[in-house]
């Protein structure tokens, strides 16, 4: 049963996000928010959405689908967050209109803040496979500069697939030279894909030391310059934990269409299994737990309290 937006009103909030539709121009492997024809949110939606969010106490608003730059009403939704008092408005896109200085330009006059652009790959031939777009990559990295050009702040979403393991590394490094600053990487989930997916889910622990590799090129001195979802504590060293993440404390509701909303912390892709021996750990009280789909696919031989993470944090 999902919960009413009613059930939020009074709950503490950092971030919004709304998923207005699903519609996007990428074709992405493995991406179940793409349908063109699907459920949409009008603006009365919309407006209600912001409302929740900034009574909740959320000032950040991150605009999802889906692809948010083909919504002709994005700037008006960028202007109305800002008048209702959202400091910060993230644009999660693939960044082909961005690569045009008009669309950027406009993005910024607007009252974005951030773009995120999600990343799949270090080349053309990488990047524009996974997300079946020929010409994808380029637009991408022209809208990189344009986004940069227009003074807003640029970060990464690096998507994980069997495919494109091996260039973490070289992603982080080329990308960080162009100019962002920060990276989530994320692992490729088969929740809602189906099993056809198995075999571009990637293992955690073939993922992991690509991860520490990147933190370790010492490329910015924030400790929150790489973040890892869906690796729990165990399946990193303790010396790389900075890259963990937890769900709930991000503080984030998600709005979807048909006045649907979450905590993002209650979603299946945040992973929520835990075994028996995950009790002994002393990283269980902050730690996603494992995904169901992960699990079915590579088993939980990966989840093992380290030996020195058992027993009470110092």
């Amino acid at each position: 049963m999902t919960p009413s937006s009613k059930e939020h009103q009074q709950t503490e909030l950092r971030w919004l996000e709304i998923i207005a539709d699903y519609r996007c121009n990428n074709r992405c492997i493995g991406c179940y928010s793409v349908m063109d024809d699907g459920p949409s949110m009008d603006r009365g939606a919309i407006v209600k959405a912001l409302h929740v969010g900034r009574t909740g106490g959320a000032s950040r608003l991150w605009l999802g689908g889906g692809e948010p730059t083909l919504r002709r009403d994005m700037f008006w939704m960028v202007k109305r967050a800002r008048k209702m008092g959202f400091t910060h408005v993230k644009l999660q896109t693939n960044g082909m209109l961005l690569a045009y200085p008009k669309f950027a330009a406009r993005c910024a006059e607007s009252g974005v803040t951030e773009a995120c652009f999600a990343i799949k790959g270090a080349t053309a031939r990488t990047h524009d496979a996974l997300t079946a777009t020929p010409g994808c990559h380029e637009l991408m990295e022209r809208g990189i500069v344009e986004a940069l050009r227009a003074g807003l702040h640029v970060t990464g979403d690096i998507l994980v697939y069997e495919d494109n393991t091996e260039e973490i590394l070289e992603m982080v490094r080329h990308y960080a030279g162009m100019g962002v600053s920060r990276f989530s990487i994320w692992l490729l989930c088969s929740t809602d894909a189906g099993k056809e997916l198995w075999s571009q889910v990637p293992r955690i622990s073939e993922v992991v030391p690509h991860i520490t590799r990147a933190m370790d090129l010492g490329l910015s001195p924030d400790p929150g310059f790489i973040v890892s979802l869906h690796t729990p504590p165990c399946t990193v060293p303790e010396s790389h934990h900075d890259c963990l993440f937890q769900a709930a404390d991000l503080g984030l509701l998600v709005a979807n269409p048909g006045d649907h909303y979450f905590k993002l912390e209650t979603s299946p892709i945040e992973g929520g299994l835990f075994l028996d021996r995950c009790d002994d750990c002393r990283h269980r009280s902050r730690c996603n737990g494992m995904r169901r789909d992960y699990v079915a696919i590579h088993g939980n031989s990966e989840f093992c309290p380290r030996p020195d993470q058992i027993g009470p944090l110092d």
